[in-house]
């Protein structure tokens, strides 16, 4: 089974732990995986998702900035 790039993202946050390098989540809620065996990840996906950069921690910049708080310009 082919991977969905919409189903893939990057994060530099994991369980307490930073890496610039990050991790690839594959989410897989609601995914029918009934007999497949393997999982076939494009690397040129994967480098997209990577250079497309860590999502939860923008909206979570943004979040801040439409409701006043750190970052969005005014210091705490």
């Amino acid at each position: 089974m082919r991977f969905p790039k919409r189903k893939m993202r990057f994060t530099a946050h994991y369980q307490g732990d930073t890496d610039p390098e990050g991790w690839i989540v594959l989410d897989i809620a609601n995914t029918d995986l009934d007999g497949v065996s393997k999982l076939y990840l494009s690397l040129s996906d994967i480098q997209q998702v990577r250079e497309g950069g860590d999502l939860a921690e923008e909206r979570l910049r943004q979040a801040r900035a439409l409701l006043g708080g750190i970052g969005s310009g005014e210091e705490a």
